[in-house]
């Protein structure tokens, strides 16, 4: 009897509930993450280079996590469907996306917006990017991006700009330079960067928005000509080529970018384990210099910095989707 009244008042006191948590603890303890596979869904289709390119990365990963990362590949939809999977996924760092540059801007052009990007996922580390440059045929007569800005001032509508596609990073930087430049041309989609850089060069455009990665090698065989780069400053890639910036347009650094995500509730030390072991593989020498020879650039950033990076690509295609009055139902 007396044992019984010691453990009520135990009870009172709160020891029992200590006594039950400490017991289940070595169960937690043993489920240090990860302890299963990991999934990292992409919102493209396998066999293409970002897909070959995240494969690879996720080896060493893996190797780092000491768990296997399993990559599921979610096309179509414009990501949507991708995106909305991992958001409604338990938030405990075993599903994973790979963010890119046109999910802000698939929230900012569709009407209601399909997901919020700061809502429904923690950014674990952004991974790499792939900046704008502008480009003429190398016979152009706009041989500076003065040049290009006084004809479109003149010309307007009558100044013929190409850009892959409709909705997609290209396109937004060619909004975006209208907005900072305050000109205005005529926008011409293409369905390819090789479609594109095609028709620059027989002079159905006058200009061309594109990515450094595919447009790298006609730079440097002088068929393409690069007026600027849209980035914060010049790449070890292009050295000789000036930024936007430095030829007086403000705030113009425009690139596609690749982001793990997590969704949103992940605790902090996941999002911290998982940043540091990505870091490790971003600081491989050889993955640097794949990344760099194939014109795009290594990020890798902290989760706070990576948070920051995409709020500010959120509110500024905002911005300049609601400028450019483009609507998307």
């Amino acid at each position: 009897m007396n044992g019984l009244k010691k453990i009520a008042a135990a009870s009172s006191f709160g020891i029992l509930p200590f006594l039950a948590g400490w017991m289940a603890m070595p169960a937690h303890a043993a489920d240090a993450y990860p302890s299963r596979t990991i999934s990292l869904v992409l919102p493209f289709s396998a066999g293409n280079g970002a897909d070959i390119y995240t494969r690879r990365r996720a080896v060493p990963l893996s190797q780092a996590l000491g768990q296997q990362i399993v990559i599921e590949n979610r096309p179509g939809a414009g990501g949507v469907g991708a995106v909305k999977l991992v958001a409604a996924a338990p938030p405990d760092g075993y599903t994973l996306l790979l963010a890119g540059a046109g999910m802000p801007i698939s929230q900012a052009l569709f009407t209601p917006p399909p997901y919020d990007m700061l809502k429904s996922f923690v950014p674990v580390s952004s991974i790499s990017g792939n900046d704008v440059v502008l480009l003429v045929k190398s016979t152009s007569a706009y041989t500076k991006l003065n040049d290009f800005i006084q004809a479109a001032r003149e010309k307007k509508k009558g100044l013929m700009v190409g850009i892959s596609q409709l909705g997609t990073t290209q396109h937004m930087a060619a909004e975006l330079f209208k907005l900072r430049t305050g000109t205005d041309f005529t926008i011409v989609p293409f369905r390819t960067a090789a479609m594109l850089t095609t028709a620059l060069m027989a002079g159905d455009v006058d200009l061309a928005f594109e990515f450094v990665a595919p447009t790298l090698s006609m730079m440097n065989n002088g068929q393409l000509r690069a007026l600027a780069i849209g980035a914060a400053k010049r790449s070890p890639i292009l050295p000789q080529v000036p930024t936007a910036t430095e030829q007086g347009v403000p705030d113009y650094a425009v690139a596609s970018w690749g982001m793990v995500v997590a969704p949103a509730g992940t605790p902090e030390s996941i999002v911290a384990r998982l940043n540091t072991e990505i870091q490790k593989v971003l600081q491989d020498p050889q993955f640097i210099r794949q990344i760099q020879e194939s014109g795009a650039r290594v990020l890798g950033e902290s989760p706070q910095e990576a948070r920051q990076m995409m709020a500010s690509e959120v509110a500024r295609w905002k911005e300049v989707i609601g400028a450019a009055g483009i609507s998307l139902k």
